[in-house]
Parts: C-alpha cells; sequence; structure tokens
C-alpha cells in the first residue's frame, strides 16, 4: 500500500492536508476531518470519491484474512452470532478497518474503528424480506421483530429460542411489505414488534399494524432507543418484563384499556366558554363554548358583524382567552377600530372621526392595550387560498399562539365558483370544522347569510355541522327607532348543551358609540356570567 500525502482536499480549500490510500481507497483530511466515515463510506481512487462497492467487487479483493467470531460483540455472545451464522474478518494493521458478514451473506457492514456512529452498510442479496424468516419459519405463541440486526441478537440473546426476526431497514420497500403478508400470513400468534423509539420506529408499527390488524403488539422500550441498548446496560430482566408486557397495537381513535380511559379523563380539559353576558342566550347555552364549532345566522343587513364583534370583545376583555378574528367584508383597521370603539365607548371605526373628535392619542393608547394583551391576532384569508389552506392556518394559529377561538365571517365567501359547487365545498368545510373544533380544543364561531327561507346559503348542511346555531332577526321597518336597532336574539335548531331553542334576549345597537349592549330587562331571566365559567362533563 502507498500513502499519497500532502493532496488538495476535495472537501475544502486546503491544498495539501489531504492524505490516501491508493490500495484501499482510505483517505483523511487534517484540515476538515473528512474521513470514510463520515462521506457515507466513500473512498478515493486518485481522481474520483466512489461508493466502496464500486470500489471493489467483493470482500476478498479488500480482505485476505480467515474468519473469525470474537467472544462478544455489542454485548452478542459469540454462542449467538455462530449460530446466526456472523463472521468476522479484520483488515491489517489491527483497528483500521472492519467488515463484519451477517448471517447467509446477505448483509455486510464495513466499520471504521475504534467504532464510532459512524457506519457505512453496504448490502449484498436480497434485502425485500424480514432477516431471519429463511432459516427460522413462525411458529409458537409469539415471534418477535426488530428493526436492525443488532437487535434481533440482542433479543435472541435475551429472550432464547423465540423466533425473532428484523427488518433490512427503517424504511423498507413495497416488495418487503407484500413478502412479508405472504411470510407472516398463516401465524396464528402474536407479533410483538421491539423497534425503536422514534418516528421511525413509530412508522414501522404502524405500518404491521394496518398489515396484521389484532395481532400486534408493541414492546414498550422505556429509557432505551431499543433492544441492544438493554443488553448493553446489562437490564435483560427490564426487557424481559417489556416483552412479556407489551400491548396491542390498535388505532389512536380507539379507546379500551383503563390506561386509555385514564388518561382520557386526566388529560380532557375541562369543558370552557365564555358568557356572552346576554342573560336568556347564556340560560339556554351558557355562552360561546370552546371546542366546538359555532353558526351565527342571519340576513343581510341586521348586524351580524356587529354582533360577532360584541362576542370578540366579550372574549378579549372579560375572559383572559386568546382569539383571532377575520372580517372578509371589511378592512383590517376598520375591524381594529371596531374593537377600539368598545374599548372607549366612541364611535372610532373611521379615522375622519377619530380626527373630528381629537382622540388619535386615545385611540393609538388603546392599540397599544390591545396588543400589549398579546391575546388578539387579526388573520387574513386570501382569494387565492383554498380549504385546506383555511384549516391549516387554523392549526397553525392554535398550536403556534394557543388561540382559543376563531372567529372569521362569512364563510360562504370563502368558497367561490357556481352554486353546485359552492355547496359541495362548503359542505365539506363545515363538516371539517365539526372534527376540528374538538380535536384541537378551539371554539370556532362562523357567520352565514341566511336565504328568504332562513337556511343558510347555497348549504342547508352548514347547520347541520354546528354544535350551536344563533340565529339573528332585525325589524328594520320599524317605527320606534330603538325596535329598528334592536338585534333580536333566538337559539335556532342546534344547541348541545340542551338547553333548547327559541327566543334567546336581544341587544341594542348604538350608533353613537357603534357598540351593542345586552338588553336585560326586569322581564328578562337572570343568569350569573360575572366570570369565565367552566363546567365538567358534557
Amino acid at each position: 500500500m502507498t500513502n499519497r500525502t500532502h493532496k488538495p482536499c476535495p472537501f475544502c480549500d486546503s491544498s495539501d492536508a489531504f492524505t490516501w490510500d491508493d490500495e484501499t481507497g482510505l483517505f483523511g483530511c487534517f484540515s476538515c476531518s473528512a474521513k470514510p466515515g463520515e462521506k457515507g463510506g466513500l473512498c478515493f481512487d486518485g481522481n474520483t470519491l466512489t461508493p466502496f462497492r464500486d470500489h471493489f467487487n467483493n470482500i476478498e479483493e479488500l480482505i485476505e484474512v480467515e474468519p473469525y467470531i470474537p467472544k462478544s460483540y455489542r454485548g452478542i455472545s459469540k454462542a449467538t452470532m455462530e449460530a446466526d451464522g456472523d463472521v468476522f474478518f479484520t483488515d491489517l494493521p489491527e483497528g483500521t478497518l472492519e467488515t463484519h458478514v451477517y448471517a447467509n451473506g446477505n448483509k455486510y457492514r464495513r466499520t471504521w474503528l475504534p467504532k464510532s456512529d459512524r457506519h457505512h452498510f453496504s448490502s449484498d442479496g436480497k434485502m425485500d424480506r424480514l432477516q431471519g424468516v429463511d432459516t427460522q419459519p413462525p411458529s409458537g405463541k409469539f415471534i418477535t421483530i426488530t428493526e436492525g440486526e443488532w437487535d434481533r441478537k440482542a433479543v435472541k440473546e435475551m429472550m432464547g429460542s423465540w423466533p425473532v426476526y428484523n427488518t433490512p431497514s427503517g424504511t423498507p420497500s413495497k416488495d418487503f411489505w407484500t413478502n412479508t403478508r405472504n411470510d407472516l400470513s398463516g401465524f396464528e400468534g402474536k407479533i410483538l414488534l421491539s423497534v425503536d423509539n422514534d418516528d421511525v420506529g413509530d412508522k414501522l408499527a404502524e405500518k404491521f399494524y394496518r398489515l396484521f390488524p389484532g395481532k400486534v403488539y408493541r414492546v414498550n422500550h422505556g429509557k432505551y432507543k431499543d433492544a441492544n441498548e438493554f443488553l448493553l446496560a446489562n437490564d435483560t430482566k427490564a426487557y424481559k418484563d417489556a416483552w412479556w408486557n407489551a400491548q396491542k397495537i390498535k388505532p389512536d381513535t380507539l379507546l379500551s384499556t383503563e390506561q386509555d380511559f385514564l388518561k382520557l379523563y386526566d388529560e380532557t380539559p375541562d369543558y370552557e366558554y365564555f358568557p356572552t353576558e346576554i342573560d336568556s342566550l347564556d340560560e339556554k347555552m351558557l355562552g360561546i363554548h370552546k371546542g366546538a364549532f359555532t353558526l351565527i345566522l342571519a340576513p343581510t343587513g341586521i348586524g351580524k358583524t356587529e354582533f360577532m364583534r360584541y362576542l370578540e370583545y366579550q372574549a378579549l376583555f372579560k375572559t383572559n382567552y386568546t382569539i383571532a378574528a377575520c372580517h372578509l367584508e371589511e378592512t383590517p383597521l376598520r375591524s381594529l377600530l371596531g374593537i377600539v370603539s368598545y374599548d372607549l365607548g366612541h364611535n372610532y371605526t373611521r379615522k375622519d372621526l377619530i380626527e373630528g373628535a381629537d382622540a388619535e392619542d386615545e385611540v393609538k393608547s388603546s392599540i397599544k392595550n390591545i396588543a400589549g394583551m398579546d391575546r388578539y391576532y387579526q388573520f387574513q384569508i386570501r382569494t387565492d387560498q383554498s380549504t385546506e389552506d383555511l384549516i391549516d392556518q387554523i392549526r397553525f394559529y392554535v398550536e403556534a399562539f394557543g388561540v382559543d377561538y376563531i372567529f372569521f365571517e362569512p364563510i360562504q365567501d370563502i368558497i367561490s365558483g357556481d352554486t353546485s359547487t359552492k355547496e359541495s365545498l362548503l359542505t365539506d368545510l363545515a363538516n371539517t370544522l365539526k372534527r376540528l373544533a374538538p380535536e384541537l380544543n378551539v371554539g370556532i364561531v362562523v357567520i352565514a347569510h341566511a336565504n328568504e327561507d332562513g337556511d343558510p346559503k347555497y348549504c342547508r348542511s352548514i347547520v347541520q355541522s354546528a354544535a350551536y346555531e344563533i340565529v339573528l332577526s332585525r325589524d328594520v321597518d320599524a317605527d320606534d327607532a330603538e325596535e329598528r336597532n334592536r338585534t333580536r336574539v333566538r337559539v335556532g335548531r342546534k344547541n348541545r348543551t340542551g338547553g333548547g331553542s327559541g327566543p334567546a334576549g336581544s341587544l341594542i345597537f348604538n350608533k353613537d358609540t357603534y357598540t351593542m349592549t345586552p338588553d336585560n330587562g326586569p322581564d328578562e331571566p337572570v343568569f350569573d356570567n360575572t366570570e369565565t365559567s367552566k363546567v365538567v362533563g358534557f
């Protein structure tokens, strides 16, 4: 072998720090520390970097010494490795390069020593079946499947003669799954998965569950990543306990065990809502609920947007909830100034009104106050967004900013197209929102335009998806000025709390302040709503 030294490095700018062996292709750089184990097992032939399998035609071309089996390797005994058909070769000088050939020569590993976490893996033969299934067909009450060869050997070392197999990788091919279905189709016992505690292991577990539903159990590794770690830690007893107590894999949506139900009880948040301070409405519905899809339905021109803004104000100023709001029919500034008007008790919905009242400093102070709460977010729904984009937005706001309530309106304007297309898309959107609200534990409150029959335009089924329906009406032609500005509230066809439907109070709109105020007169039932309420178990 001839070492070539003081050469330019192909990995960095050094002109003389690279060295390589012109026979084996092994290399190193004293400047950037590049070496085969860090570069995917590449070798250098003087001009190009190539994989070992392209550089050497077979193992014998690289290694010309007698095979051996060490007394122990990674906690695995010589007897277990010998029974598995393992052999080792070591290139001299000792400690430079090791090649390990697995059973039947189907896979070999080349590792630069001293051993580290950097390995180059190569494979010969077919890698589309469970390793070990040819030599020990599935039988008995249990088989164990691991994610790697050393984990399979570790399980054999700890558990004895039970059949143990391993996948050829953490992401097997499509052919692997087809062959595995055939190989295990006649096995009637339990399939115990002893795969890594990571995303790759989770995906493997899901695939096996779907392939063999009802038969697959997962070994809980606890603090250990894989089976070999148990063995290296001399914790065989812990592995045996975990193996015998493996839990059946089932969909996350299916609850059946004691642990499932106790977790449901311990981790499910209290059923939450905020009162509207409209006494009759709160008596029937308690308030506006988290984890629920609430629909506000009304014809054009009776104050739907102002009613929603009233609810936003209640949530923002009377509770500690975080809200996100989008009003498609007005500018973002108009939406913000609507909240400011509630905060200051004056109509500051336009800049000319603010300037006329010489209230710019007061308005800016209110804006700072609202922003300082860190609980009010405005968002936009662009014309080029799909309904899937909207759902992704809602997920993001809840998960990233801790939003408790989402307000947007009107729902029909999110969908474009002809009547038949809008009906189908609105139905899908409403059904998704119905499921999304409890999944994320977020209150979703939307406005829908009503047609002459009192149903949502384009899509009557929106109501069927709602947990709560609030219907608004106003007599815009009444002789009495106060009555013309009175928005009457009714609980509609949907009320999940079981408080019934029917009249549920009213609000008076004040043009001077541009705000709504509940009209809780003496004939209205009294409801204690002095603070945010929580009840458990609906």
